[in-house]
């Protein structure tokens, strides 16, 4: 059970990453782009950010299980705190995002989107963080 708790944990995080790297990878290709090609790449967003916000959501799941079925919370070393810290700032970075498409969503401004730019640095550099303190914290 424990092997598969951290494939799914893995998985989590390949979803998580996949999502992530994919929708800034686009976005910046989008920059670049005439209006009506780039409007069909930052339709892929919102997809993406799902992509990521499953495999956050997942990472959440597995972590707290395999944390509280085979850890002692009191044995779990610095390390690990700092990197929920970073998971916690990706998950309300995440939060933000979606809440971001659903107003671009919901008011049809798109010039909302420019705020995607600014969370998913962020996002990125939080969830890069949180896998550098992961391994620090399990060796």
């Amino acid at each position: 059970m424990r092997a598969f708790l951290l494939f799914l944990h893995f998985f989590g995080l390949m979803l998580g990453a996949a999502g992530g790297m994919a929708s800034g990878f686009l976005m910046r290709r989008a920059a670049g782009m005439p209006p009506d090609q780039a409007q069909v790449i930052r339709g892929q967003g919102p997809f993406l950010a799902n992509v990521a916000a499953a495999g956050v959501a997942l990472l959440w799941v597995t972590g707290l299980i395999m944390v509280f079925a085979y850890w002692s919370v009191d044995a779990l070393r610095w390390p690990f705190w700092v990197k929920l810290v970073f998971v916690v700032i990706l998950t309300l970075a995440t939060i933000a995002i979606h809440l971001t498409y659903s107003e671009i969503r919901r008011t049809g401004n798109v010039a909302l989107g420019q705020r995607l730019a600014k969370i998913g640095p962020v996002s990125g550099l939080a969830a890069i963080l949180a896998v550098l303190f992961a391994s620090i914290a399990f060796l």
